[in-house]
Formats: structure tokens, sequence, C-alpha cells
């Protein structure tokens, strides 16, 4: 841990308040003596996972479900940042929250990624056995991974959907691709330009997962195999996929999107329902058979279950409208009721109400270390989904589609697939079941807030919504388009860089409105 927290420590340097997308420079000898042996480059790459399970779990599940219609909030414990972000008054100057959060832990990983692919390449001159060449362009395709990840979550964040211009010419992200210094001053590339990278990024990171498995045959571990995965705390080939069928789905391109989903699903199973519960509440003893890539919270101060533990001051329940989308029989409720546990007060005992249980371990887990619930990034569930979606929208067959949804249906009723029932008469009809579906399966994962704006509709919050309302503005609605659909970018990060576009819409850094176009 201590030599993890050195590694924290160099990566954490854009969280500096001046220079926030640049890396302060501590010593090039010292990065470069630190990375320049094997067990610097491996300590490194489990910084970089740490890094990905920090911003996950900082900030970016919560910006991707609050903003949405999925959750209520109770005003009395809501953090002041959630309570922003809730009712869409996020400002550049909320510095101390979102805007900046989101913007700088994006910028972490990049940042870990980018040294990573530097160095390890560089130890290939010295490392030339075939043990240490496989792990080596390994480290290296994680590294790819998380570049990519981190370049799609941050414009997904900042800049409008892919398809909001045809060009897809909207102000995106940076695309960072070295270590920077501080007389550099990087700008915003288009969405599109953003999109190329991160499919760039994936598609190097399974050329070189393909060079690991090659470098050592004999020693390929199960994050460099491409037919499982026994290993889903750390990126593999298949996750690498998993990520792209998504990224190709917010690029509506439905044929790539549909072949990269359907190559995960022949590699890898689903979940069985007697399990499901306990892949969300006991994900230490229970990883989930359709794991791809999920975060080791492990040790980790849980602050998700924090913000919504429904017996001590949580601001998060879901919405009741919710209840609405479920069959009786429909397994994935149980993670939206509470059902007191023997720890809990007196008051409670007896008694069951709505809550989010995906962030809520059960409490007869004896061993504090392991009281978390380990996040999901990637599952196999959102593969039938994408697979679904992209068949509708595309030349593939209805009756596929229909099929995966099918699947899904089937596991969480407990019933053969057969016996699942899909009303529809047309593409437009099942694209309606499908959405539905991605709330029943993914709903509270990271998805929702992005998943409406990607198909162009408005955020319609029901009449119990504890949303504030104004005669100006109500946070009731949020119509499609709309700039509040991104973060602004912060007062630092445009302060320190002029360069650096404010997203239009939001009252800049110095108290002028920014106007444009989108």
């Amino acid at each position: 841990m201590a030599a993890l927290a050195a590694v924290a420590c160099l990566w954490g340097c854009a969280k500096l308040e001046e220079k926030l997308l640049y890396v302060q420079p501590i010593g090039k000898n010292t990065t470069a003596a630190f990375l320049s042996t094997m067990d610097g480059i491996q300590m490194a790459s489990e910084g970089m996972h740490r890094q990905v399970l920090e911003f996950y779990h900082d900030s970016f599940i919560k910006y991707a479900e609050v903003p949405a219609d999925l959750l209520n909030v109770n005003s009395l414990y809501l953090d002041e940042g959630d309570r922003l972000l809730y009712n869409y008054q996020l400002e550049s100057d909320h510095v101390s929250t979102y805007p900046r959060n989101v913007w700088v832990g994006g910028w972490d990983i990049v940042t870990a990624a980018n040294n990573l692919i530097n160095y390890a390449d560089k130890a290939k001159a010295t490392y030339t056995t075939a043990a240490n060449q496989a792990l080596l362009d390994k480290i290296v395709a994680q590294a790819y991974f998380c570049r990519a990840l981190a370049h799609f979550d941050l414009c997904r964040a900042y800049g409008q959907p892919y398809s909001y211009k045809p060009d897809h010419s909207q102000l995106g992200v940076p695309v960072v691709t070295r270590a920077l210094t501080l007389s550099d001053h990087p700008y915003r590339e288009t969405v599109g330009k953003v999109y190329e990278q991160v499919v760039s990024d994936l598609n190097s990171a399974l050329e070189r997962f393909e060079a690991s498995a090659q470098a050592n045959p004999s020693a390929a571990s199960s994050n460099v195999q491409k037919d499982a995965i026994s290993d889903p705390y750390h990126v593999s080939y298949i996750a690498c996929e998993a990520l792209l069928a998504r990224v190709c789905l917010y690029m509506e391109d439905w044929q790539q999107a549909a072949k990269h989903a359907k190559s995960v699903m022949d590699k890898v199973s689903l979940s069985p329902r007697s399990e499901y519960v306990d892949m969300f509440r006991s994900s230490q003893e229970n990883k989930g058979r359709e794991s791809i890539f999920r975060l080791n919270c492990y040790g980790v101060t849980f602050a998700l279950a924090k913000d919504f533990d429904p017996t001590g001051t949580n601001g998060f329940f879901p919405d009741a409208s919710l209840q609405e989308y479920y069959e009786a029989d429909d397994i994935r409720r149980e993670l939206l009721t509470y059902t007191a546990a023997a720890g809990d007060p007196e008051a409670y005992q007896g008694k069951s109400w709505p809550a989010v249980c995906k962030y809520l371990y059960y409490k007869s887990i004896s061993e504090t270390e392991r009281r978390v619930c380990d996040l999901f990034v990637l599952r196999v569930s959102e593969m039938y989904l994408i697979h679904a979606e992209a068949l509708a929208h595309g030349e593939g067959s209805l009756s596929d589609a229909a099929d995966d949804i099918a699947a899904l249906q089937a596991r969480a009723r407990g019933i053969e697939k057969d016996a699942v029932k899909l009303d529809y008469g047309s593409a437009e009809d099942l694209l309606g079941i499908i959405a539905k579906e991605r709330v029943r399966e993914l709903c509270f994962e990271g998805h929702r807030f992005f998943d409406l704006g990607r198909r162009g509709e408005s955020v319609i919050r029901s009449s119990t919504s504890n949303a504030e309302h104004t005669d100006e503005f109500s946070a009731l609605r949020l119509d499609y388009p709309n700039y509040r659909f991104v973060l602004p970018i912060d007062r630092m990060e445009l302060q320190s860089n002029l360069e650096m576009k404010p997203n239009p819409g939001y009252v800049s850094y110095d108290g002028t409105y920014i106007d444009g176009e989108e």
C-alpha cells in the first residue's frame, strides 16, 4: 500500500490548484527511474487501475445518474454539489465539486496511462525475456484501454453527444497522448476527433494483447486470453472488445457495435438468476460470471454506500416511478428495495422500503475490508442490450434483437426464454422495449443521463421528484437539446489555459455569459 501511495502521488499531480491538466515536474529523473524497472512498472499499472476506481467512485457514476430521471433526493442530507447537479445549477466557478472533480479525475487516468505507454515500451529494450516482453505488452495494452476510457468518459461529460451535429464538430475535450509540461496549452478537439482517438487506442490495446499472447503463449493469463475472464479486476482483451461495442453504439455505427457485442456474448455468459443480487451486494465473494471489468473496492472507504444507505444520511433513493418498469417476479426489484438487517436500529426492524441496493453490501459480512460493492465498468448484460439496439437500428433481424431482450428478462423472472412475450410490430416498437430494458438492467450503474442524451431525449422527472423549480426554470424537466446536458469547464482550468474554450451556455470564470450555437 505504501508503494501504491507513492504511485498515486506520481499520478495525482494534476490535482494541483493552478494547472489541472498538467503534470507537475516533481523530477523527470524520479519518474524515469521509478518506471525503468519491472517492479515500478507493475506498481504503476496497479496505480492506474486505482485511478479508474477513484474516478468512478468519487464522482463519475453519480454524474451519470443524478441529473437523469430515475433518482429522487432527500434534500436534508444532500451534499451541496449533488444538489447543484440534481437541479442543473452547476457553473464554472463551482470548483469544489463536479466541474472540477470529473475533469481532474479523468486526466489523472490519462496521465498515468501516457506514462506507462511511454516507459513500458522503453523497458522492452532492457527486459528481453519472453515473460517480461509479454508482461510489458499486456501493461501497455491496459494503458491504451484506460486512456481510451478516460477520453470517452470525459468527452461524454463535457461534450454534447456524438450525433449532436451531423459532422460531430461540437466541442469535445483535448486529445492528450503524452505527458504534458507547463509549456503546453492543450485545446479542445471536436467530439469526432476524440472518438477517433478512442477507437484507435482500443484497437492498439487489442494489438498489444495479441502481441503479449504471442510473446509467451504458455503463460497467457486471463487478461490476455480472448475466450474467458477469471480476473475482472484488471483490463482484459475482452474488456477492450466490450468498450468498443459501447463506443460504436454512441457513434451509431450499428454494424460494428453489434459485431463487438456479439463477440463478447459468445465468450462470457450471463450470471444465473440465483447469483444476480449477490454479485452486487457480496461482490468480494461473488464477482459475477458476467463481469468483464469491475473495480476492486476491497479496503476502500466506500462513499457511494453513504450516498445510498437508507439507514443513514443518504441523499438518494429510486424514484417511485421506477417500480412500474418491473414485473412482480423480476429479481432486479430486490436491488431497489432495502429490508432491515440485523445490524440496523430497532426502529427499522421488520420493515422494507425503496433504496438503491447496488451499492449496499450485506451488513452480515463480517470482515470490514470486504464491506464494499465492487463497481461495474463493463458487464455482459450491457452487451446483450447493445447487440439488440444495434440490430434494431441496423439491418439485422428484429427477432434476433428480441431474443437478446428475452434472455435478460427470462433470467430476471426465472422463466424459460420461450415464455417471454415481447409485443412489437416494428423496429421503433422494439427500440422502445430495449430502452426500457436498459433501465431495468443498468439503472444507477452510470448510463442513464448519457443514454437520454445520445438518443436525443429530454429528461422528464415524475411529479414525486424533489427537483427545484421557479418561474424562470424548473428542474423537473430538461428539454433536449440543452447546454445543461454537459458540464461547464471549471474556472481554474479556463484561467490557467487561455486555449481552453468554455462550454456555451454557462457563465464564464470572469462573469460573462458564453453565447454560442451549442
